[in-house]
């Protein structure tokens, strides 16, 4: 959870959905924060993000805040409250006399991180009409400031920052969090259900897939190597859909052993040809991964594994409102160990990748987004779908044809 250290929270009230979609919390500082008496938001701002810094014990988050008169920029900037304090609407009235009463709201949130500032901004533009009645002395900006934009709703500069920060969130809460806990990453022991998957590639025949398949298939490996395994899986919902899936077991791939990521790239690329040449589709590629704690759902097998579905859909409308960040090699997962509340890992028939945050994702949230778009939302659990003739199917077509 990160910290925006705010002694007034009543001016993010309005955000406090925001806020707790993003984990972010508003805590009042132990003590006050400097306001430097300086006309520069950016020294402003990292006087007070170091300060904060150093009060809390850890990076957190501060805003600074002001109005800017294009007339007298970069007047009164961060102090915008001491100075309508002591001018009063009479004395505003009389600074933009006989010039423009264009102005600029502004709002920059900052982190100090290491021996750096990181800040975002909200910028909105507008004018000043001293004319208008004010209803709140303490506030009267509210009143007076017009913005340009249609959306005339109050804190527009706020929103606008926060909408800023919400680009670099996810990783925010990654660079801030603690290392994951370092314990077995192996099968699960005795005292627990032993992994399907490990159970499958030890013994086939005695496995879920085992019983399920009996007489029809002895193994459903279409392809092997040392490091990885490529199958179809059980509740197969079209034809192509396949599961890649690390021999060892491991939570996610996000904890594969730095020097596998590679040969993993170009699997995963030899598996996209194979699909594409066979059904025209450059398929989607997902992947849930646990959070530390190895938690994500009651229908999840926590052995690393991607979901590979010739399904033309784009997922990104359908997740974009959970934080997310862009994932480019598929190296830069390591980095996802770190995610409190696991991670939804996202790549798009057109190649792009994204991670979502997982938290409070439903158990085969992806999977059931995809069979409702393709008008077989029954589909979506492989318990009420086993998808026996589909999963034959794609044997058939696909054993032998994936190389490196």
């Amino acid at each position: 959870m990160l910290t925006l250290a705010c002694a007034n929270p009543a001016k993010y009230q309005p955000f406090l959905c925001d806020l707790e979609r993003l984990r972010i919390s508003l805590e009042p500082p132990p003590q006050t924060l400097p306001e430097l008496q300086t006309l520069s938001f950016a020294e402003s701002l990292q006087a007070k993000a170091r300060a904060a810094a150093a009060l809390f014990g850890r990076p957190v988050l501060v805003d600074e805040a002001g109005l800017v008169l294009e007339a007298y920029r970069p007047f009164p900037g961060p102090l915008t409250s001491p100075v309508l304090q002591g001018l009063g609407i009479p004395g505003l009235r009389r600074l933009l006399h006989e010039v423009s009463d264009r102005a600029t709201m502004e709002c920059h949130l900052g982190c100090w991180i290491g021996d750096r500032l990181r800040s975002w901004s909200g910028v909105v533009p507008g004018r000043l009409d001293c004319s208008r009645e004010v209803q709140d002395v303490r506030m009267p900006l509210s009143d007076l400031f017009l913005p340009e934009a249609a959306d005339t709703s109050l804190l527009l500069h706020r929103a606008a920052a926060l909408a800023a920060l919400e680009t670099d969130v996810f990783a925010l809460h990654l660079d801030l969090g603690p290392e994951p806990p370092v314990g077995n990453e192996t099968c699960a022991g005795p005292a627990a259900p032993p992994c399907p998957f490990c159970a499958e590639l030890a013994d086939p025949v005695r496995s879920i897939f085992g019983a399920m398949m009996a007489g029809q298939l002895r193994s459903r490996v279409v392809y092997e190597d040392d490091d990885f395994v490529v199958m179809p899986p059980l509740g197969q919902f079209i034809e192509g859909g396949l599961l890649l899936l690390t021999r060892e077991h491991l939570p996610s791939f996000a904890c594969l052993p730095a020097g596998r990521f590679e040969r993993l790239e170009r699997l995963l690329a030899a598996i996209g040809r194979a699909l594409l040449q066979h059904w025209g589709v450059a398929p989607l590629v997902f992947e849930h991964g646990p959070a530390p704690d190895r938690g994500k759902g009651v229908c999840c097998v926590d052995h690393a594994h991607f979901n590979i579905f010739p399904a033309t859909l784009p997922l990104h409308p359908h997740l974009r409102a959970r934080m997310h960040l862009a994932v480019g090699p598929l190296a830069d997962l390591a980095r996802l160990r770190r995610a409190e509340f696991g991670y939804l890992l996202v790549q798009e028939n057109d190649g792009t990748r994204r991670a979502y945050d997982g938290q409070h994702a439903p158990t085969q949230l992806i999977r059931r987004i995809i069979t409702a778009a393709l008008g077989m939302p029954e589909r979506w659990h492989w318990r009420d779908y086993p998808g026996r003739e589909e999963l034959k199917a794609t044997f058939h077509a696909l054993k032998g044809r994936i190389s490196l």
